[in-house]
């Protein structure tokens, strides 16, 4: 089918030769409706006036559609369009500067739940015009959420002081959502100096659980949810576990039941699947206390099902398998550099941010946020959807499109074909449509499939028409497609027994509802010198150990003073309490009390990892106080660790010939063997990355798929987090300790390395099957990111195992 496209020229500008700068004059007004004229408009900035403005038009895969003159008028440019659907560029070669164009049909009803967008205006855009034209680009486009970020300790810079504008006008932006009609999704993680600290997390609940119900008193109308911090397992909570994170969640619950709050609170916020990390949340009542829980991914497309259904499987385990889940971040960056990325790179990150939610969709995610909406450079990458003079990029054409055609449709089912091309095939639809999104997981031009059936239209990834040849092979140029099919004649190529439907019925289950809310909230009172912290629990510092203190402190944020019981149990009988397991608080009104035991672990870890201690609390008054669940690890004898396997291998990690440098480009590396026959290597660094991850290839003998972890002996003499890596053959693909398996502190140690625990290294290649092949790891790495110039590791021992023969680990 032939686009239609005109563009009309309606008045002269002219370009000073040193040359000016366009700005466009609102996002919004680069949203047009095909078949319709539009005026594109821009404010002139510094330059003056010269030459005569030429512009371009190109469409999605950069071929010129028209060429044009733009004139000046009041000191903007304008320019005349009408386009058919899809995605465009125009260019002025003169300004060197290029402005996205949607061309879409304007979104019209209530939007659809399921489109999100994160947005983070509030810190990412400061121009108050250019935040209102992004805004209303969204209700526009059928987004009817926005997620945001506010800091706590800017808008409360003293306990009861309030400054709800600050220079980031948080206020108007908000009040902006509410006029248009995008709800926003708020989200804090920074606490206030006044309320203390406790790592990043605020030390003060009473007051966190006032100021948080004050908080959302001023701003609920404005809100569609309030989501409790970001990402707690990683450095925004400090790598702390996770019954820091939930007393603050607790602490807010309070707040909105007290001060009859209306909100949804969403919880959990988690940027990886770390099932320890997930189970210490749940039993510290973080399910219990919120209506959704939410999760991160920047993974592909294809690994999203198995994504959703490991938390479904999280929930389900906690009995809370239809809770809504919530995807409130989800992206795919492009190479940081540009104003607007290359057309290649744009591609591929709109196929993978819009098929990721045709996923999750699919898989019965409630909502789905696209990450990032405005341009936003991180590290390497840049996540924008939007160019950095705020016209759109084809991500954000691609959602827009995604939104229009999906609104209100269900899953139905895959669609059965035989076209090797096409890795997923997903149908969708409602009473007056049936749809089939085909993805092959690259764009390219020249791709066609078969699908051998009667289509009625086909649309790309960007909403342009598209048309089947005659041969009956239809193009999908973009790695998607849009098929509109007969759904009475689909018969059995309709397939309803799949995965993804399974998780979309959990999902569509009655949800649960969050428990009446305890002013009783528990936590542990961290003690950095007895013990050390990563995501997964507490490390007892001693080696070997011997007896902890364990404090724990009960808030009472209401205004009774309340009696309490508080009791400790261990989850092993190799642990004990000493003396008394219960205690007796008085906790005064809107205060808090101590407890603290004493626990003799000596024995504890002789044959098992890790040791559960759980506090309980009751008294008069207070409901059910959901409890408090610590993890603990400590560190027995490499030899009590060995004794758990029945047949250890040992690896020669002291062959020198055995190793293969790899270190970054500007370091200096030696491997050596002690006297005592230890593996030791030294590092230098330079100004590059610190990393230095040297090759060992594993005897021929030796098969990975016979073990499940790897145990070493090993010591850093200087900070750095220190891995392991195993390597699937020479494909470049690695999987990598998700956190140091030792601490660096130049003592020996011994570390159990699961190899379920490993992560892809998204640093290096991409894994096709996504999961970890043991039976082609050929080669492993020791290694480390040092924080200091010059580093030492040691290892003396490394031993294959299988599974445990005693205990749990």
């Amino acid at each position: 089918m032939e686009r239609m496209l005109s563009i009309g020229v309606l008045l002269t500008v002219a370009w000073a030769a040193s040359g000016g700068s366009l700005k466009p004059a609102g996002a919004d007004r680069f949203f047009v409706t095909p078949g319709e004229p539009a005026v594109l408009r821009w404010t002139v900035g510094a330059g003056g006036v010269g030459e005569p403005v030429e512009f371009t038009v190109r469409d999605t895969w950069g071929g010129e559609a028209a060429r044009g003159r733009a004139k000046v008028a009041d000191d903007a440019v304008e320019a005349a369009v009408t386009l058919g659907p899809g995605f465009y560029d125009i260019e002025f070669p003169a300004a060197k500067q290029r402005f996205g164009i949607v061309s879409l049909p304007a979104f019209g009803g209530e939007a659809d739940p399921f489109f999100c967008i994160d947005g983070a205006l509030s810190w990412l855009v400061r121009d108050d015009a250019v935040r209102e034209g992004l805004v209303k680009a969204l209700r526009r486009s059928g987004v009817g959420m926005e997620r945001e970020r506010v800091s706590w300790a800017q808008i409360s810079p003293a306990a009861g002081k309030w400054d709800w504008e600050t220079s980031r006008h948080y206020e108007t932006l908000r009040r902006c959502h509410q006029a248009e009609g995008v709800a926003v999704l708020e989200m804090f993680h920074d606490a206030p100096a006044w309320a203390g600290k406790v790592e990043l997390y605020p030390a003060d609940l009473v007051n966190a659980s006032r100021a948080w119900g004050e908080i959302a008193k001023r701003w609920r109308p404005t809100w569609g949810a309030l989501e409790v911090w970001n990402e707690p397992e990683i450095l925004f909570g400090a790598h702390l576990p996770a019954d820091q994170y939930v007393p603050l969640v607790k602490a807010i619950a309070w707040a909105f039941a007290q001060g009859k709050i209306d909100c949804p609170l969403v919880g959990g916020v988690f940027a990886h699947y770390n099932r320890r990390y997930l189970d210490n949340a749940a039993r510290n009542g973080l399910l219990e206390s919120v209506h959704v829980a939410s999760f991160h991914t920047y993974g592909r497309a294809p690994q999203m099902e198995g994504l959703v259904g490991r938390y479904r499987d999280w929930l389900r385990a906690h009995g809370k398998q239809s809770m809504p889940l919530w995807l409130t971040e989800c992206g795919r960056p492009w190479k940081r550099g540009p104003e607007r990325p290359p057309a290649d790179q744009d591609a591929a990150s709109a196929l993978d941010i819009v098929m990721k939610a045709v996923e999750a969709r699919a898989c019965g995610v409630a909502r789905y946020f696209a990450f990032v909406y405005p341009y936003y450079d991180e590290r390497q990458n840049n996540f924008g959807m939007m160019g950095k003079r705020a016209t759109p990029l084809r991500s954000m054409a691609a959602y827009a499109q995604l939104a229009r055609v999906l609104a209100g449709t269900r899953y139905l089912g895959d669609l059965a074909h035989g076209d090797r091309s096409i890795q997923r095939a997903r149908v969708f639809g409602d009473d007056r449509q049936t749809l089939a999104v085909l993805y092959t997981g690259r764009p390219d031009p020249k791709a066609t499939a078969k699908l051998g059936l009667p289509i009625k239209r086909l649309e790309g990834i960007d909403g342009r028409p598209l048309e089947a040849a005659a041969d009956g092979s239809i193009p999908i140029p973009d790695g998607l497609l849009y098929a509109w099919l007969d759904g009475a004649k689909l018969g059995d190529r309709l397939r309803a027994d799949t995965r993804a439907m399974q998780l979309g019925q959990l999902a569509h289950q009655q949800p649960p509802t969050p428990q009446a809310p305890s002013p009783i909230v528990l936590r542990y009172q961290l003690d950095r010198g007895a013990v050390g912290f990563d995501a997964k629990g507490y490390r007892i510092k001693a080696v070997p150990p011997g007896k902890v203190s364990l404090a724990v402190r009960a808030f009472n944020l209401s205004g009774e003073a309340r009696e309490l019981t508080l009791t400790l149990a261990l989850s092993r009988q190799e642990a004990r309490v000493v003396g008394e397991a219960s205690r007796t608080l008085a906790v005064p009104a809107e205060g808090f009390a101590d407890a603290t035991w004493q626990v003799d672990v000596a024995d504890a870890f002789a044959t098992a990892d890790w040791l559960g201690a759980t506090v309980t609390a009751a008294g008069e008054g207070v409901g059910r106080v959901l409890p408090l669940a610590l993890d603990f690890t400590g560190e027995p004898a490499a030899e009590q660790v060995l004794a758990r396997y029945a047949k250890p291998v040992p690896l020669p990690i002291d062959d020198l010939a055995a190793w293969r440098r790899n270190i970054v480009g500007d370091g200096k590396m030696t491997m050596t063997r002690t006297p005592e026959g230890h593996w030791r290597l030294e590092a230098t660094f330079g100004e590059g990355d610190p990393w230095v991850y040297p090759y060992f290839t594993l005897p021929k003998r030796v098969d990975l798929r016979r073990a499940a972890a790897l145990v070493l002996q090993a010591r850093c003499q200087g900070p750095a987090t220190v891995r392991i890596f195993l390597w699937e053959g020479d494909t470049g693909v690695g999987y990598l300790a998700p956190t140091s398996i030792i601490p660096a502190d130049g003592k020996w140690h011994t570390a159990t390395v699961r190899f379920a625990d490993l992560r892809l290294s998204t640093a290096n290649r991409p894994d096709p099957n996504h999961r970890l092949d043991l039976g082609t790891v050929r080669k492993i790495s020791i290694g480390l990111n040092s924080l200091a110039k010059r580093n030492t590791l040691e290892v003396r021992a490394a031993h294959l195992v299988g599974q445990a023969e005693q205990g749990k680990p």
